[in-house]
């Protein structure tokens, strides 16, 4: 139990910056999209860039990428056939994506940030390439209703700057290349920084929401397989590789379990925004979703023994 409070606790300032984003957001006119520009391509390459060039390099962490993007692309479009089986217009396409994308930048990271050493992070952020290509592809063909367009797919996942942020990281990496201490003190400025602006984000995009729209079984159905079908998907994963692969240790398999229960991906907001897809209830959905996380997280690594 004292692990519980301890995480729990430790989860309750990370919170606070979510409800000072939507303060931000609703009353002082922050827009989520510059927050989400500042972090997604100032503060993230950065961060990006110094834990890959300082990570220990073992090959089969190239692997992580490819099982994170074939993880979350599996079950999100199986979470899409179930869905279309319950609703025959957006909400299927919108009920994968809450179900099925998790928030593992903005939300993870910093949890990521607060539970590991700074050598697993950057085996984190490498994981999370899988993850950016998964939401270029598989995401964006989820959001756009079937229409799927390979030369947009690819613009969109080449404007990630943190992609060539980790190549860069990994070349100093493989050349041995030491950074320098200026480098270091700004580094540690920036992964602050990175912190409080990816969970403002989440505040600030919840704040857009005019009304909130509780939807009882579109909200049990993204919880099933958020916070039920995700993680048992995960742990069995992880129990397939304990028992025969054996390529992981305990602190891969944390990250990949933590993927798996963190609340649904803020974008989604955005993109139901965007595209007409029931604005108010994605963005209720991810505020009540993320709410519940705060005691689902420590309680499931608790239950989970990892």
């Amino acid at each position: 139990m004292d692990i519980f409070t301890t995480l729990f606790t430790n989860l309750i300032p990370l919170y606070m910056l979510i409800g000072l984003g939507w303060i931000a957001g609703r009353y002082f006119d922050v827009d989520r999209q510059s927050l989400g520009s500042l972090g997604i391509y100032i503060l993230m390459p950065v961060v990006a860039f110094g834990f890959v060039a300082k990570i220990e390099l073992q090959p089969v962490y190239i692997l992580l990428p490819i099982i994170v993007f074939a993880l979350f692309s599996w079950l999100t479009l199986l979470y899409y056939m179930l869905a279309q089986r319950i609703y025959d217009d957006h909400r299927a396409n919108l009920l994968a994506m809450c179900g099925g994308a998790g928030n593992t930048g903005y939300f993870g990271l910093p949890i990521v940030l607060l539970l590991f050493d700074p050598e697993w992070v950057g085996v984190y952020i490498f994981a999370l390439v899988g993850g950016l290509v998964y939401e270029a592809t598989v995401m964006y063909y989820i959001a756009n209703r079937g229409r799927f367009n390979m030369r947009d797919s690819l613009i969109k996942l080449f404007k990630f700057p943190s992609i060539y942020a980790v190549i860069a990281g990994l070349g100093v990496n493989m050349a041995g290349t030491e950074l320098p201490a200026l480098f270091n003190n700004y580094w540690e400025h920036f992964k602050g920084a990175y912190v409080l602006v990816g969970m403002m984000i989440i505040g600030a995009s919840l704040a857009k929401a005019e009304k909130l729209i509780i939807a009882p079984k579109f909200l049990a159905l993204t919880f099933v397989g958020k916070f039920i079908i995700w993680p048992a998907a995960a742990y069995g994963l992880i129990l397939f590789d304990q028992g025969v692969t054996g390529w992981f240790g305990p602190e891969i398999h944390k990250m990949v379990f933590l993927m798996a229960i963190v609340p649904p991906a803020a974008n989604i907001a955005a993109f139901a925004a965007k595209l007409d897809m029931s604005p108010e209830k994605a963005a209720t959905t991810i505020l009540i979703g993320t709410i519940f996380a705060l005691f689902y997280i420590p309680l499931i690594l608790l239950v989970s023994g990892l």
